[in-house]
């Protein structure tokens, strides 16, 4: 064997290696943006599924006192405790969702909490509690309707 086979043949045998590795590392890195879509797309849906549950509790407290002011009966302490928690923590997580904005839900998803803050107590005096309500209600209604619709968008589901 010559000196140029023999340098032919180790220059071949490089190009393979180097296939062989190019091809490894394509294929890992493959493998690696597929998982951190899969890991976004499972970050995204967590954080809609905490917003729709926020919005659920709060919806619930503003339907059950809205309920009971229309029938114009009391609501025991006990049920109005458990009423008061779930609008205090749906508070508390509506707020968070949206300080965060868009960096894990759909511009439109932010659009409708920003849209929810804006509408509520709109024209209505502050002193009148039944009006408040209804219109507290009512936009919570709206923006989870809007919200459970940007969620299926954004995430891909039907």
């Amino acid at each position: 064997m010559t000196t140029e086979s023999a340098i032919t043949l180790m220059a071949a045998g490089l190009a393979f290696l180097a296939s062989v590795i190019a091809a490894a590392v394509a294929g890992f890195t493959a493998r690696f943006q597929r998982f951190a879509k899969e890991r976004w797309w499972d970050r995204k849906a967590e954080a809609y599924s905490r917003i729709i549950d926020a919005l659920s509790g709060v919806v619930y407290s503003h339907e059950e006192w809205y309920d009971a002011e229309l029938e114009h009966r009391g609501i025991p302490d006990e049920q109005r405790n458990e009423i008061d928690e779930h609008w205090r923590k749906g508070y508390a997580e509506l707020k968070r969702a949206t300080a965060i904005g868009s960096f894990l839900i759909s511009a439109q998803a932010e659009a409708a909490l920003a849209q929810m803050w804006h509408d509520t107590g709109k024209g209505v005096h502050p002193a009148d509690w039944f009006g408040q309500l209804e219109s507290n209600y009512t936009t919570a209604s709206d923006c989870l309707k809007k919200l459970v619709g940007a969620a299926k968008k954004d995430l891909g589901v039907t």
